[in-house]
């Protein structure tokens, strides 16, 4: 319940990557936009969205782009350093309530400490323990006070293990008119589209998007073809071009990669394919109702290690929420530019094919939930305020 000081309470949030700094900026002028709320101060990790939003940042998601174990071990000292500026930040004025957002490695590690701090704990977009280390289920029973999730499966998921959940409706949807998005770029008559979108982490478009443009040139040998290459506000540009530099040099057909730095499901719209990088960079694409692929490459190491956790034969979020597989996955070493790109003219090439994804892909909208997460989420915090 609210007391008489509730106006200069502060709240900590925290957001690991792209995306879940986008919903908890949202989020953020949500809760700061209800009634008794005008004062709140929010503080934490994320990016520029959630700075925009009034955040007061200790760390940039830029910092903590990492991704597998061996990656991350590169990067523990700057973990262990915004984790100890969390926890000093918390410790001197405890927040009325921690908002943690995905970001599961550092996330349950600082639940566990918000709750010795006597910090209730939401969290909101839910670690993907249906998937692999199933295990943490203990941990998010223990110290986790309200979980928000976003896929319509996991509420019954965590209620069933003992786990307090709503489904809030996934935030993808908020703002957006879906297939009839205007594209970021206008047509050309005289090439087909292909959207290219390599991730949002810097060692995610290291390891993909070489690959991405090398089934760029595949395709470009059957067809004549344009590329829309999706640059994350996460990622330096200047490290795109490099890469794009590296591996195209001076090959033909290297004028028609376009690099662009808006809204990726912007991009995504105006294509008429696209490659997509596994994540929620598949359900925007779902959501622009264009036919894609989603991929994954990451170092063989860590692509060992994780085979060895995750379970299930189908990774893509897109066809988990759909209950069947109506999205090509292709991972590592599946993911080679050849491949990738014969998927790609299966569908270019055959208008019947495109339409009836593009069917399925409605049906997923549809089972995402109300146009309210952001909205819901920001109630369900403000109770705890």
């Amino acid at each position: 319940m609210k007391g008489a000081g509730a106006k200069s309470a502060r709240v900590l949030i925290v957001a690991g990557e792209a995306s879940a700094d986008r919903y908890g900026a949202e989020l953020v002028r949500r809760l700061g936009a209800l009634p008794g709320n005008g004062d709140l101060r929010f503080y934490g990790a994320g990016g520029d969205a959630m700075q925009a939003a009034g955040v007061e940042l200790l760390c940039h998601v830029r910092e903590l782009g990492h991704i597998g174990p061996k990656e991350a071990l590169t990067g523990l000292r700057t973990y262990f350093r915004t984790f100890k500026l969390l926890l000093r930040a918390s410790a001197a004025e405890p927040p009325r309530v921690a908002v943690l957002l995905d970001f599961p490695e550092f996330n349950l590690r600082l639940a566990k400490r918000m709750k010795r701090l006597g910090v209730p704990v939401v969290y909101y977009i839910s670690p993907q323990i249906w998937a692999w280390r199933k295990g943490r289920i203990r941990t998010i029973r223990e110290c986790v006070d309200r979980m928000l999730v976003i896929l319509p499966f996991e509420e019954a998921y965590y209620r069933e293990r003992g786990v307090e959940a709503e489904f809030v409706g996934h935030p993808l949807l908020e703002g957006s008119p879906g297939p009839d998005r205007p594209p970021a770029v206008a047509p050309d008559p005289e090439r087909r589209t292909v959207a290219l979108l390599p991730g949002s982490r810097r060692r995610e478009v290291d390891h993909i998007l070489p690959t991405l443009l090398l089934a760029g040139c595949e395709l470009m040998k059957r067809m004549p073809v344009r590329f829309l290459v999706s640059v994350a506000p996460t990622v330096d540009a200047g490290q795109v071009e490099r890469i794009v530099e590296k591996t195209l040099g001076g090959r033909e057909g290297r004028s028609h990669f376009h690099m662009l730095t808006g809204s990726s499901r912007d991009i995504v719209a105006g294509a008429d394919f696209a490659f997509v990088k596994s994540g929620t960079s598949t359900l925007e694409a779902a959501l622009a109702g264009v036919p894609f692929l989603t991929m994954y490459k990451i170092s063989r190491l860590s692509w060992l290690v994780g085979s060895l956790l995750i379970r299930g034969c189908t990774k893509g979020l897109v066809n988990l929420i759909a209950g069947e597989r109506i999205v090509p996955e292709l991972f590592q070493d599946q993911a080679s530019p050849e491949a990738l790109a014969r998927v790609a003219l299966q569908y270019l090439e055959s208008p019947a094919e495109s339409a009836a994804m593009r069917d399925r892909l409605r049906r997923v909208r549809q089972l995402l939930g109300a146009h309210r997460a952001s909205e819901r989420a920001a109630a369900a915090v403000n109770g705890f305020l």
